[in-house]
């Protein structure tokens, strides 16, 4: 089973730039390597961060950037999102009984839960009240015998990078406990750290793609990173019984190619064009 993970796409206002870089532009030839290549994929998951301010308008653009995706897509909040914009944009979107952006998917290949780590006011740190707890303690009950991947926006705990401390998922260990009990959650996929990332909290294996937008150097070490344009990227899970394969896509900047068996140079792929028009 195939499922595409989009991350921290950061849109703005159409025709609006970020750190010198046009998201909206990036978004959609993400869109365009996703429907070309991967059009059997079971499901695309953005995990989060979708708007930059949280702006209506860049949520009618997302909608507008998405539509051509051949496969469902499941949208996922971060600390940068703002959910009664996102709401207004996305009616149809899944919610839970209180109002949060949670919901899950059975498949073949287990229980997906899809989860809602937005709090206003925590300078970037991700937040599961109470009410999100139960919910999800509800869903990991009705799937006792079942594995089960999530995906969020926070990560619940470090992944060796100082700048994110203090912007992990608050007070995590509820949540873990509940992760624990159930005994075979398989694996937890986020964004929010804008780095590829890929290991194991005990027996929780995790992992986090680039994303589609800016990018921060790697100084772990370091509590104010630089933002960084470096080549986005979306992931392409594979789950097979037990096993949980992440490949990490890069879609925009051309390299040269080689044939594998006698050396010789192929023909590079073309520069994209991201100065030219997306959208009508």
């Amino acid at each position: 089973m195939k499922i595409i993970q989009i991350t921290d796409p950061h849109l703005v206002a159409p025709g609006g730039r970020l750190y010198d870089l046009d998201p909206a532009a990036r978004l959609a030839r993400c869109v365009e390597s996703i429907a070309a290549e991967h059009s059997d994929a079971e499901l695309c998951v953005v995990t989060g961060d979708l708007a930059d301010r949280g702006a209506p308008e860049a949520y009618a653009l997302l909608r507008e950037i998405l539509r051509p995706l051949p496969m469902p897509v499941r949208l996922l909040l971060g600390n940068h999102d703002d959910r009664t914009a996102f709401r207004a944009a996305f009616p149809e979107a899944p919610v839970d009984p209180a109002g949060f952006v949670q919901s899950v998917v059975d498949l073949p290949a287990g229980r997906l839960l899809f989860l809602d780590t937005l709090e206003r006011g925590t300078r970037g740190a991700g937040v599961l009240c109470t009410r999100r707890l139960d919910w999800i303690a509800a869903r990991l009950r009705e799937s006792p015998d079942r594995p089960v991947h999530l995906f969020m926006h926070h990560p619940p705990r470090s992944v060796g990078v100082r700048h994110f401390a203090a912007m992990l998922l608050a007070c995590p260990d509820a949540f873990l406990d509940l992760l624990r009990q159930h005994g075979d959650v398989r694996h937890i996929f986020f964004g929010h750290v804008h780095l590829p990332v890929w290991g194991r909290w005990g027996a929780l294996s995790f992992s986090a793609i680039r994303g589609t937008c800016q990018h921060i150097d790697l100084e772990l070490d370091d509590p104010d990173v630089a933002f960084a344009e470096g080549p986005p990227a979306y992931g392409v899970i594979l789950l097979e019984g037990e096993d949980v394969i992440v490949h990490q896509r890069d879609f925009l900047a051309p390299a040269p190619r080689f044939d594998a068996m006698t050396g010789r140079r192929l023909t590079a792929p073309a520069a994209p064009d991201l100065a030219r028009a997306i959208l009508p």
